[in-house]
């Protein structure tokens, strides 16, 4: 059997892939990494860290499953968006990773204005975490490092440098930058030029499909593949989930939590939201595009909270006891802004909060809440999409909270849609990145038979409660009036 290699590149951990070419088999790993915040708000990794992740966990699926070096196809690539890798003139890494929930680039971000973004072709907020903010972060505050820099990759890029011995970017990564001219696929002149930027120091961008290159020798030794296999550039995380997903029709969207959270709408041009509380990045196709609602610490602050009240316990266990204080009138309320948020407040400033805590609240109570907050900041961004005229087509889940029958009725009916599933829940991303691989390496003709082949939708869907959709709208307002109340109305919000 011959099978194509996804690696995605997350945010607390790698996660590959091997499917048949076919599609019949998928076969998983994840290895962790860690992330360290040296200082209040930053957020940093270590690239090596991901590359010895990568390299353990293709070792660990072709020795699990017996799958030999040769039968390989193609490698593809998806990553975490928006974050920094620096390297100086010998292609070194100079400083660790900037990731994209940094917030340390807080005032970076006014060096230019909500109408210059839009005139420029950028069409997204300026945000800590995004190249253009932590390169400004650096000339500012470490000159002697970025005098050095010499090269600037996205997280997945460097790993693929790695693999390679190429450097590169595709216009999905490219287009979440705030250095990239989004309508027109090309680096930003006028934004090179407001930051003082070599555009040098940047890569060719090409196509998430086309072939980067191939496994090296030296690579090939470390990781396992054979020498010579070929590499597609990949895309993003969002895309590549969106791709692993079968989402392809201008229309279909994906719901995600996962570390952060997202909304994803396809769209078959650039839409401009004037208030830059949405996102507005390349898709994986030449004519397409999509709309992005990105939470910061979605999955992140459930875990957090998990962590406190469920220490080593299963998600069965949270499940079962959430079940039964559903309908219980102890009903505080959590705002999920553990490190500010992006959509729809664009604020570093925001942290969290529990609401209403009372001597008769439990644990359980306590992560009732965490569920119904990220559902009520997903809201929050699917009030946005609508009004910018998303249409009702079909909506996959992705995310770790799939495994949570309670977590997803929830989510069904605060958004008031139904939600669709694929078989693979965990691997989508890295399965996404395999199908470029497949497209790039001549498997696939296309990606529409890669996704034929590759995805494959439960009969299953998960319908909104009409019996409880009253109480979540009641909820909702109620999430909604103690943010106000906390922070005030904000221009930028629903």
């Amino acid at each position: 059997m011959q099978y194509l290699a996804g690696i995605d590149l997350g945010t607390s951990g790698a996660k590959l892939s091997l499917t048949s070419v076919g599609g019949s088999v998928t076969y998983g790993a994840t290895v962790s990494y860690p992330f360290f915040s040296r200082f209040p708000g930053w957020a940093e990794q270590d690239p090596e860290d991901w590359w010895n992740a990568v390299c353990r966990g293709m070792h660990r699926l072709l020795t699990e499953h017996n799958v030999l070096a040769t039968d390989v196809r193609g490698v593809g690539f998806s990553g975490q968006m928006h974050g920094l890798v620096i390297l100086d003139a010998e292609k070194n890494v100079i400083a660790p990773a900037i990731l994209h929930c940094d917030a340390r680039a807080g005032e970076e971000k006014n060096v230019v204005s909500r109408e210059e973004l839009i005139e420029w072709g950028i069409l997204n907020p300026a945000f800590s975490g995004f190249q253009m903010t932590s390169l400004l972060w650096l000339k500012k505050h470490k000159p002697q490092e970025f005098k050095r820099i010499r090269y600037v990759l996205s997280p997945k890029d460097y790993v693929r440098y790695r693999l390679t011995g190429e450097l590169g970017t595709e216009w999905t990564d490219a287009s979440a930058t705030l250095l990239f001219d989004v309508e027109h696929r090309c680096w930003s002149s006028p934004m090179l030029e407001r930051i003082g930027l070599d555009p040098a120091v940047l890569s060719p961008v090409s196509g998430p499909c086309d072939l980067c290159g191939t496994v090296t020798v030296a690579a090939a030794k470390e990781i396992g593949l054979a020498k010579g296999t070929p590499v597609s550039f990949g895309g993003a995380d969002q895309p590549m989930q969106a791709l692993g997903n079968g989402v392809l029709v201008p229309g279909e969207m994906t719901c995600t939590v996962g570390s952060g959270g997202q909304l994803f709408l396809n769209t078959r041009k650039p839409w401009i939201n004037p208030a830059l509380n949405t996102h507005t990045f390349c898709n994986v196709e030449q004519d397409s595009w999509y709309q992005l609602g990105a939470m910061l610490t979605a999955g992140t602050a459930f875990q957090y909270l998990a962590g406190l009240f469920y220490p080593g316990e299963s998600w069965e266990t949270i499940n079962h006891e959430v079940e039964d204080v559903l309908d219980e009138t102890v009903q505080p309320v959590f705002l999920p802004y553990l490190n500010g948020e992006r959509s729809p407040h664009m604020d570093e400033s925001l942290r969290g909060l529990m609401f209403g805590m009372t001597i008769s609240c439990t644990r359980a109570h306590y992560m009732r809440a965490a569920m119904e907050g990220i559902c009520f900041a997903m809201r929050d961004m699917m009030e946005i999409l609508n009004r910018l005229g998303a249409p009702e087509e079909r909506m996959v889940v992705s995310g770790g909270y799939t495994r949570s029958p309670v977590w997803m009725q929830m989510m069904a009916t605060v958004l008031g849609r139904s939600l669709c599933l694929t078989e693979n829940r965990s691997y989508q991303a890295s399965v996404g990145a395999a199908i470029t691989a497949g497209v790039g390496s001549g498997v696939y003709t296309s990606l529409r038979e890669g996704v034929s082949c590759c995805v494959h939708f439960s009969d299953k869907s998960v319908n909104p409660d009409p019996a409880r959709s009253a109480f979540y709208e009641e909820r909702y307002a109620t999430f909604r009036s103690v943010f106000n109340q906390c922070y005030g109305e904000n221009q930028r919000t629903v």
